[in-house]
């Protein structure tokens, strides 16, 4: 049987609630003291070799001390995610925004206002369409983790040996193309015939010309993310297509697929990048210097915001956090979430997606003053990548991407081979 606590001692602590309006646990007989949380286990998952996770959930750990945390490594590529997903072996997971594709299935947890009112007060330092951009139809599956964005890349070794001014922040498209050009020795350098330097790598398979059409005011649909009319023959679309195809035709600052496929078979521009031989390239942020690879860049690097020609233009894809529907925790993950959210570390090789993360001076000193300069840049308007292209959507990112072969190999017309794609988008639409 429990005995009764002395009565001056209660009489004691009662007063001293009164005075301080806080609970002394200390001094409360066990039967007026605060239940101890039950203990819990969560299961958390996200890939590998994108974030040092092992110290941020230590810490976790140590503030919320009846909470274990099972972290699962997973494969960097695959859907080893999902198949935990779907056999309920996580409660909660980090993966890129093509995991919202589970919520049509059921099973991820929607979150709504109530769950996430803990975010109240920081949402607005969020990067604007983070957020949205974990939506479905106005419903929030996702809690943002991090950003990434396409950059402009420059082999320095080669920029300080031949001497190359690098243009500033503001840079536009004659910039690039005139750094492309000071920077192309596709016969061998000067002083090294065997170390060939290619101005611009890039390639019309590539996600380039998608790019640089955007960059030039163009676009493809009217909505990348809900199209309903194509736009292969805007004017500014046309005067993209034109501009890239004049990089392989009339500058030569692009490389000759062929000739390169040649030199570097395993992995073409790519390769070449890695290798070296390359003197301004796009990729992006969470690649610097080879990062989201197996293989480290030999040359070191610096980095750029995309040129501006008619718009400040930032090309985005999200990574988030999301509770799945069979998690018997979802106040506890919303913890954990809300716990990582306060950590710029947390973002890994990706840009924190909270402005004052990126502005802070610990995060310039993790990842250097140049990346942190172009992540500080990111514009207010972010055209966030589609999760997953819908079949017409597709269909007529391959029409562009024929469209732009042609006018480069067949050298044709941009405006009449786009006129031509935009009958055959139309089509694919309706």
């Amino acid at each position: 049987m429990m005995s009764k606590p002395p009565k001056r001692s209660l009489s004691f602590c009662v007063l001293a609630l009164l005075l301080s309006g806080l609970i002394l646990t200390g001094c409360l007989p066990g039967f007026l003291r605060p239940p101890t949380p039950d203990p819990v286990v969560l299961r958390f998952a996200y890939r590998q070799h994108t974030v040092e996770m092992d110290t941020l959930l230590d810490e976790f750990e140590e503030e919320y001390p009846w909470i274990t945390v099972e972290a699962q490594a997973v494969q960097r590529y695959g859907d080893q995610i999902a198949g935990l997903v779907r056999n309920g072996q996580i409660d909660l997971f980090r993966d890129e925004r093509s995991a919202l594709s589970l919520a049509a299935q059921g099973l991820l947890r929607p979150l709504d206002d109530v769950q996430l009112g803990d975010w109240g007060d920081i949402r607005d330092d969020y990067f604007r369409g983070t957020w949205e951009g974990l939506r479905i139809r106005g419903q929030q599956f996702g809690v943002p983790a991090g950003t990434d964005t396409l950059v402009a890349y420059v082999n320095m070794n080669q920029v300080q040996a031949l001497n190359v001014p690098l243009p500033d922040e503001n840079w536009g498209m004659f910039d690039m193309l005139g750094l492309a050009n000071a920077l192309n020795y596709p016969e061998g350098l000067p002083g090294d015939a065997t170390q060939r330097l290619f101005g611009f790598c890039t390639t019309p398979e590539s996600m380039d010309p998608l790019v640089l059409i955007y960059l030039f005011g163009g676009s493809i649909v009217d909505d990348i993310n809900a199209p309903t009319r194509a736009t292969l023959d805007d004017p500014a679309t046309v005067e993209a297509v034109r501009w890239y195809a004049d990089l392989f035709q009339r500058y030569g600052v692009a490389p000759d697929r062929d000739r390169l496929r040649l030199a570097f078979p395993q992995g073409g521009v790519y390769e070449a990048a890695t290798r070296g031989h390359c003197g301004l390239w796009l990729g992006w942020y969470s690649n610097r210097g080879g990062l989201d690879t197996p293989y480290r860049w030999v040359d070191s690097w610096y980095m750029l915001t995309l040129p501006r020609e008619h718009t400040h233009l930032g090309l985005a894809e999200i990574e988030g956090y999301y509770i799945t529907a069979s998690s018997p925790h979802p106040e506890e993950a919303l913890l954990l979430i809300r716990f990582l959210s306060e950590r710029w570390e947390a973002a890994g090789q990706r840009i924190p997606p909270r402005r004052s993360m990126v502005q802070s001076a610990a995060y310039e000193h993790a990842v250097g003053a140049n990346a942190a300069a172009v992540a500080r840049e990111l514009p207010a308007e972010m055209l966030v990548i589609p999760a997953e292209l819908p079949p017409q959507l597709e269909r007529i990112g391959e029409l562009t991407m024929v469209a732009v072969n042609r006018v480069i190999n067949e050298g044709l017309n941009a405006e009449d081979v786009l006129a031509e794609a935009q009958l055959q988008a139309e089509a694919a639409l309706h």
